[in-house]
């Protein structure tokens, strides 16, 4: 730099020299020269760069920003609904492993036992469950020994027994295990509310939901007799075993999602849970909860008003149910009656199309 500054005074002395200027003269006019082109350099790099310059940088326009946010609103609009049905593809695959719990825990009750359970013990505030009955098969034992036969469900007594939520109960397509239900008081207000384990899935009963407590032939179970062309497999007071389900294990259903109907104007909100059928899962005091029937075919939609169907929260309509071999299978709206009704009945010998 020194050199440089060296040669550039040399020129301009030179230059003052020729235009007849003495040294001194000369010197002076050089500074001058070199100051001004400082001065002149800082004021032209401190500017700020001129719009369409080469070094200049243009805004967004209003109009540009509101085709940005545009086209982002678009992209949303049309990802959001493949991210919900992918959340609830993911929601029936837990619902679909849940009735597979459920359906082993139903074959190993029946392996031990020799029967599958019973769908309920009594019809009084002391009476189980099948979705007690099974708790062992589930890993669920601590809940299961706990329960006190010689105090009524709702009693303090039984609060582990009844008032644990239990995950494998839930469908997480309509909500989350909880213990939020009411007890059932022999179909008057409860005594107890919101405290007791939910359950969105029911027994398959047969063609009615109080299968066991009417009907018909010699094998009478402990709450009256019922006949096979019309027994599901899991009702009050059945005691059914592998060798009695005539149309195979394989053909017949256990256990399915159910329906829940609306509730009705100007029901009192302590007696929500029983007119709905979604009232305290594990005791057995009332076939609303416990069971559901196939005789009038899957719930139409959510606003059916029939609380003795099979049904289900998913938003395809399409209702899951485990068979007594352990697959679980995917019952459409479309499915006919008849079929269903086949596949619900342990003993009608119904042919069943391959594309049930």
């Amino acid at each position: 730099m020194r050199t440089r500054s060296k040669a550039s005074g040399s020129g301009c002395v030179m230059a003052a020299s020729r235009a007849g200027l003495p040294n001194d003269e000369a010197r002076m006019t050089n500074d001058r020269i070199s100051s001004f082109d400082i001065r002149h350099s800082v004021i032209r790099h401190s500017l700020p760069p001129q719009p369409g310059g080469p070094t200049g940088r243009r805004a967004f326009t209003l109009v540009e920003l509101l085709v940005v946010i545009a086209i982002i609103g678009m992209l949303v609009a049309l990802l959001l609904p493949a991210i919900q049905a992918a959340r609830e593809a993911g929601r029936r695959s837990q619902c679909q492993n849940n009735l597979k719990q459920i359906g082993l825990a139903i074959q190993n009750h029946h392996d031990t036992r020799k029967v599958f359970p019973m769908g309920r013990n009594r019809i009084d505030q002391y009476a189980v469950s099948w979705s007690f009955f099974i708790l062992p098969y589930m890993e669920e034992t601590s809940i299961y020994n706990s329960w006190d036969s010689k105090a009524r469900v709702d009693d303090v007594k039984n609060a582990a027994a009844m008032r644990t939520p239990v995950e494998t109960y839930a469908c997480p397509t309509r909500r989350r295990a909880a213990a939020d239900r009411n007890f059932d008081n022999n179909d008057s207000p409860p005594v107890v509310l919101g405290a007791a384990t939910l359950s969105d899935y029911a027994a398959n009963a047969g063609l009615e939901f109080d299968t066991g407590m009417i009907g018909g032939d010699a094998s009478a179970s402990v709450f009256g007799q019922y006949s096979r062309v019309d027994s599901g497999p899991i009702f009050s007071g059945s005691r059914v075993g592998a060798r009695q389900v005539e149309d195979g294990l394989s053909n017949t259903f256990a256990v399915a999602e159910r329906h829940l109907r609306p509730v009705p104007a100007n029901t009192p909100p302590e007696m929500e849970h029983y007119i709905v059928g979604d009232t305290a899962a594990i005791p057995g005091d009332t076939p609303y909860t416990c069971f559901r029937g196939s005789g009038k075919g899957l719930a139409t939609g959510p606003d059916d008003n029939d609380r003795t169907k099979f049904g289900s929260a998913h938003s395809s309509g399409i209702v899951q149910a485990v068979f007594l071999d352990g697959h679980v299978t995917g019952f459409t709206p479309e499915i006919s009656v008849d079929v269903l009704k086949a596949l619900s009945t342990i003993g009608g010998g119904e042919i069943i199309p391959n594309d049930k």
